[in-house]
């Protein structure tokens, strides 16, 4: 009885914070906010630990500090991942208060407060997990139109690790054939924020970029393969690269190459 006290109480405080928001933001905004085109921004981030100048800039591009909240989103589906919790410190370390971290029942049961929370947020991070089950969560449940009219909205979507990775149109699913032992890569569909894009790390850059070259020609997609604490800002389809770390970079029909801090280059958004 407790719990579910408790759970009513979150989502009423949730929503509750939702409406404050929107109301602060009516107020004391910038007037032309709405009115003008929305600014569409994704921040792919490489696994490794939380840069603090990475979400300093997440920060400074999303404009949250006029007023919104941060939804972190594991892809474990548990709120008690640690990785959440070190991630929200990383916010409160920055003064932005109103972090909430979001967690799934194992039976794929996604309260209404939940979709409202990521409708809603300024900053909407995916955390690492398992790609495969976290799309079929997203695909059988509001999850993945959530995730879309936030985005439409002007949410900035960030995604770290394989959070980044479904961001894209595809992503690459890696299987053990319980057969013959091998293992087995076929593009799967992702959230589709980045049109004919594809994320991935630096380690499958380098492993399988003949194959994603020959892919990337046939199926004309983007490849991106995050290096270690590597980050790309890309907003209204212009992409920045941030850090040090190298990015592997496969086009359609050019060379395969490395991209370093500086360099910028440009994808189709949603």
């Amino acid at each position: 009885m407790r719990k579910i006290i408790g759970t009513v109480l979150l989502s009423l405080s949730i929503l509750l914070l939702i409406f404050a928001c929107s109301t602060s933001s009516r107020e004391n905004g910038p007037k032309n906010d709405r009115s003008e085109k929305i600014a569409q921004q994704v921040f792919l981030i490489g696994n490794g630990p939380n840069s603090k100048e990475t979400i300093k800039d997440i920060i400074e591009k999303s404009g949250i500090r006029k007023g919104g909240y941060v939804v972190i989103l594991p892809m474990t589906q548990n709120k008690q991942d640690s990785s959440a919790h070190f991630l929200q410190k990383e916010f409160y370390e920055q003064q932005i208060m109103a972090v909430h971290i979001l967690g799934f029942y194992p039976d794929g049961i996604i309260e209404n407060s939940d979709i409202l929370s990521i409708e809603n947020a300024s900053i909407i991070y995916l955390l690492g997990g398992n790609r495969n089950k976290f799309m079929k969560l997203a695909n059988k449940t509001p999850l993945k139109k959530s995730f879309l009219r936030a985005y439409k909205n002007g949410a900035l979507m960030a995604g770290k690790g394989n959070g980044a990775s479904v961001l894209g149109e595809y992503y690459y699913s890696q299987q053990m054939d319980t057969v013959s032992r091998n293992i087995k890569i076929e593009l799967k569909p992702g959230l589709g924020l980045l049109k004919n894009t594809v994320v991935d790390d630096i380690t499958f850059f380098t492993n399988y970029k003949e194959g994603i070259q020959k892919n990337s020609t046939k199926r004309g997609f983007v490849f991106l393969g995050l290096g270690y604490k590597s980050a790309v800002w890309i907003k209204n389809g212009e992409a920045f690269v941030l850090r040090e770390s190298e990015i592997g970079f496969i086009s359609p029909g050019n060379v395969k190459r490395k991209l370093n801090k500086g360099d910028k280059f440009s994808v189709t958004m949603r």
